[in-house]
């Protein structure tokens, strides 16, 4: 009995410090996630802070629980800097010059908020879209969660035809693209290699040979397997406490260390795995190939061409630019990245090749459903939105973030919003409604 007592006093020993370290790592997430969005919103997008805290902070942390109520947040303004604390663990976010805000990060923070610039007049809503608009905006039962479809666009061959936006969202706000910063990772990777500067199909043993923090990789692995979700590396793309994603995001000074110390779970090319550290590392790469801040190269290479002005690529603290998730641009200057896409998918963009982009938007053998590319997302067979031409496809963020285009409607569909866990964003229904209205002019003209 003694005996058996002693191992009882082990076991919960040891189940207590598994709590309790459990519960700090999430206890690291949540005022890293809470410390970054609120800058973020706060310093690029210009929103207020109770906004972003009623609509992103508190909704996704809920999953803290009763720990939420301890939870403290606070903006100083005049030194540029958000910190986050919750029961001892804190973090701090500082809003940097031309780079964003990142996570406890050093460099020229800046207090004052960049100012885009106003656009010309919004077009407003087509009476004959009104019902559909309605319906994108509006919300489902409370009992699911909330939709808060923040901003609704839609050009066609490349006229702004369509603008709504939800208060204080206006045609002026940087908006978080999430995951469609992915798309746009691509899209400079693409660039660099049409420039010679960068071979996407080389061998990152290669590419990191001078490199003395590079782990040794997997031979065959090449930065297209990276850009292409097919790495067979050991990242997990689950959002929880200690998981590779979060640890990435909210904890790592250099992001792309964390995906690549994970070896390998598959020869690269063979498997599809859906994972932010892949193109964490991309982002890596790409900027390696720069010979200046890589603000300065986007500036010239991409927003310049486009006549995008509201560009903000956020870094980590390392100074690599967060190619997973850290991109804000306005819901017009979205659509416009959009309508390079569209462009280079016929072949008229002289930005960006019709082989890159073609290439981008075909499925790889990798995943049999079809639904991923190079950066951008699929519609193969209808994967995912039933009833609308395969050759759609769309960069997608996380709580519904959509620019989709539809190469054969001389399309582009900007959706951003704040879209909780579990709730449709209605984006699926407006599409289907643009297809049945398309000979009233909005889609055809």
């Amino acid at each position: 009995m003694k005996r058996l007592i002693q191992w009882l006093v082990v076991v919960l020993f040891i189940a207590l410090l598994f709590g309790v370290w459990t519960a700090r790592s999430a206890m690291r997430v949540a005022v890293g996630y809470s410390a970054k969005q609120v800058c973020s919103a706060v310093f690029v997008s210009g929103l207020p802070e109770e906004f972003v805290l009623d609509r992103d902070v508190l909704p996704n942390m809920a999953i803290l629980g009763p720990l939420l109520g301890s939870l403290n947040v606070h903006t100083d303004r005049a030194a540029g800097v958000v910190s986050a604390s919750l029961l001892g663990v804190s973090a701090q976010a500082v809003h940097l010059s031309g780079r964003g805000c990142s996570l406890n990060a050093t460099g020229p923070v800046v207090a004052q908020l960049t100012l885009v610039k106003e656009g010309p007049e919004s077009p407003g809503v087509p009476a004959e879209l009104s019902q559909a608009v309605e319906a994108a905006f509006a919300e489902p039962s409370p009992a699911t969660g909330s939709r808060n479809t923040l901003a609704l666009l839609v050009a066609t061959n490349g006229e702004l035809r369509l603008e709504q936006y939800v208060s204080p969202v206006t045609q002026q706000t940087r908006l978080q693209g999430w995951s469609m910063n992915k798309s746009l990772m691509s899209t400079w990777v693409g660039i660099q290699t049409q420039k010679g500067e960068l071979d996407s199909a080389q061998t990152l043993n290669v590419l990191l040979a001078d490199d003395p923090e590079a782990p040794e990789l997997d031979p065959g692995l090449t930065l297209l397997h990276l850009l292409q979700m097919e790495s067979g590396l050991d990242f997990v793309e689950v959002y929880g406490p200690g998981s590779d994603v979060t640890k990435m995001l909210y904890t790592a000074p250099a992001m792309w260390q964390v995906p690549a110390g994970k070896g390998q779970a598959y020869a690269p090319g063979q498997h599809f795995s859906y994972s932010s550290g892949d193109t964490a590392f991309a982002s890596y790469l790409w900027q390696r190939s720069l010979d200046e801040p890589y603000e300065d190269w986007i500036a010239r290479e991409f927003t310049a061409p486009l006549g995008v002005d509201s560009l903000v690529a956020e870094a980590d603290a390392s100074g690599v630019q967060v190619g997973s998730s850290y991109a804000y641009l306005t819901a017009r200057d979205w659509l416009l990245a959009g309508q390079l896409w569209l462009d280079a998918w016929h072949g008229r963009s002289t930005l960006l090749s019709q082989e890159w982009l073609r290439d981008s938007v075909s499925a790889r053998p990798s995943d049999p459903q079809g639904q991923y590319g190079r950066g951008f997302w699929l519609n193969t067979d209808g994967v995912a939105f039933e009833g609308l031409p395969d050759n759609l496809f769309y960069a997608g963020g996380h709580a519904g973030q959509f620019v989709v285009v539809i190469p054969e409607w001389e399309m582009v569909v900007v959706r951003l919003g704040l879209t909780e866990s579990g709730v449709s964003t209605g984006v699926h229904d407006f599409l289907i409604a643009l297809a049945g209205l398309r000979a009233s002019g909005i889609a055809s003209e």
